[in-house]
């Protein structure tokens, strides 16, 4: 066999119900290219491992005897690749058959280029397309370039839709214990050091479900813990483009702000009002201005009221809204 181009790490555990068709997208790639597909079985309790070991020699298996949790699982995998670009897929999510075809030839062409990514559609629990794509930070069009403080703002890199340099992945391995992410620290870390590319074409479907990895620590507040981590430790820490530097420092108000109403627009919508409370008023500490969006201001205010109250307040708003438009509609006809 010919050395593999790309090496495709899909760490698994319990998804085995999803498994068969993440598996046979990256097998249907076109382009022809040299693959390897490495999945690390860790400790399922479903029929991940059968349904790993249906596809032979196609795949090479890490079974782990213990559970050792999804960050072993995924720096376990990248450092057995081969491959001089590397795709980290969770087994829920599935590329599109053009994903190799249209990213491969970027990084061939462009070496400055560390990570090629692009648009994603959203899925649910079936398969079924329930949001055609998703970008909103592009314009419609390509880019290249330095992400870092966009993405210090927010994650808007998809996961299964990233392919990278291995020597880029390496070059931040391995994930520090106790993250409860890999995606956004990759990305960052890589941001530090590498321009990206974003391919402006929809080349993953990321699967929404009540079991995703994301809502979980988002609901139970190791999203936050991690994200904080992550940006002291970006700002602890010197960049080697000095206008970047100086950048982030007069950018750094914004960007916490921005994290803190994240966590507070994920905990209210978890119904957890005093988490909510509390990331909304620091996120306003770092940034006043804030309280200017009506969201935030409606959603603070929501905390400090029983919810059945906040829920009969706004659909009374919409009605008077909707009954002034009505009365605009008529006295214009």
């Amino acid at each position: 066999m010919s050395a593999p181009l790309v090496s495709f790490v899909v760490p698994c555990y319990n998804y085995g119900r999803y498994l068969r068709d993440c598996l046979d997208r990256i097998f249907a790639q076109e382009g022809g290219y040299p693959l390897e597909v490495i999945a690390i079985n860790d400790k399922s309790t479903d029929d991940t491992l059968e349904i790993l070991r249906s596809y032979g020699d196609r795949l090479r298996i890490i079974d782990h005897e213990v559970n050792r949790g999804h960050v072993y699982t995924v720096n376990e995998g990248l450092a057995a690749s081969t491959g001089k670009y590397v795709v980290r897929i969770d087994p829920d999510d599935r590329h599109r058959p053009h994903f190799l075809r249209r990213t491969v030839p970027i990084l061939e062409r462009h070496p400055e280029v560390g990570l090629v990514y692009g648009d994603v559609a959203q899925i649910d629990a079936s398969g079924r397309i329930t949001v055609q794509c998703s970008d909103v930070d592009h314009g419609g069009r390509d880019f290249k370039g330095n992400e870092l403080l966009a993405l210090l703002r927010k994650n808007f890199i998809c996961a299964p839709t990233v392919i990278a340099r291995r020597e880029a992945w390496m070059a931040a391995w391995p994930i520090p214990t106790g993250l409860a992410f890999n995606d956004w620290y990759f990305n960052v870390m890589l941001a530090r050091k590498w321009e990206f590319y974003y391919l402006n074409d929809v080349l993953a479907d990321y699967r929404v479900h009540d079991s995703n990895h994301h809502s979980r620590i988002s609901k139970d507040g190791s999203e936050e813990r991690s994200v904080l981590w992550l940006l002291d430790k970006v700002y602890s820490e010197p960049e080697a483009d000095v206008a970047l530097e100086a950048r982030k420092h007069r950018e750094k108000a914004g960007i916490y702000a921005a994290q803190y109403a994240d966590f507070a627009t994920k905990y209210f919508w978890h119904r957890d009002d005093r988490n909510a409370r509390r990331a909304y008023l620091t996120a306003i500490r770092w940034q006043p201005r804030l309280l200017a969006r009506p969201r935030i201001l409606m959603h603070l205010v929501a905390t400090l009221v029983p919810r059945r109250i906040y829920e009969s307040a706004k659909r009374a708003v919409r009605s008077l809204i909707g009954l002034a438009r009505g009365r605009a509609a008529a006295g214009s006809a």
